[in-house]
């Protein structure tokens, strides 16, 4: 009997444990990123930091843009502020296309196909039909945006084209070459 009160005991308190990992956090743990009188320059270096600092791994690409990797996939975040009013971060992820399908008359049916049933992002093919491009943003006013917001629009964002890839056919996903960071 002692034994059952102590299993009992230790799975209410292992469950428990577990639900606290789970919850989000509140809202005072979160880190308001305030970017006010800052062009896109200042944000992206901004932004980048407040990431790094966070524990994501942070690469900077250009003035105004930087990579941020998460659930082993690079997104492109790109800065657009605009100072009172509607302000967003441009979220990209590019997937690499393998030589012998870039000109696929198949490639192009399937982005439109994308595009025509999808709403969350805009699917495109880049000049030279070398990568597929996906990008969507986060909007958000008074220039200022939390941390919280952007982690939880890139895990957003990385579940749904986890999602993407389960509903297209076999032969799309072969036209996309694979590596860890796609």
């Amino acid at each position: 009997m002692r034994l059952l009160v102590l299993l009992l005991t230790a799975t209410m308190l292992v469950t428990g444990c577990e639900s606290l990992s789970k919850q989000p956090s509140s809202p005072q743990d979160d880190v308001m990123i305030d970017l006010k009188n800052k062009n896109n320059a200042d944000a992206t270096k901004i932004l980048s930091n407040v990431l790094q600092d966070n524990g994501y791994t942070v690469r900077k690409v250009s003035q105004d843009q930087f990579i941020v990797t998460y659930n082993q996939h690079n997104y492109i975040l790109e800065p657009k502020l605009m100072k009172n009013s509607l302000s967003r971060i441009v979220v990209s992820r590019l997937f690499e296309i393998k030589e012998e399908y870039q000109h696929s008359p198949k490639l192009f049916v399937l982005v439109t196909s994308l595009n025509r049933d999808l709403n969350f992002a805009k699917f495109s093919i880049l000049p030279g039909n070398r990568a597929g491009h996906v990008q969507t943003a986060i909007t958000f006013a008074h220039e200022t945006v939390s941390l919280d917001e952007i982690k939880q629009f890139i895990a957003w964002f990385d579940d749904s084209l986890a999602e993407v890839k389960q509903m297209v056919p076999r032969e799309a996903l072969d036209m996309i070459k694979h590596t860890s960071r796609q």
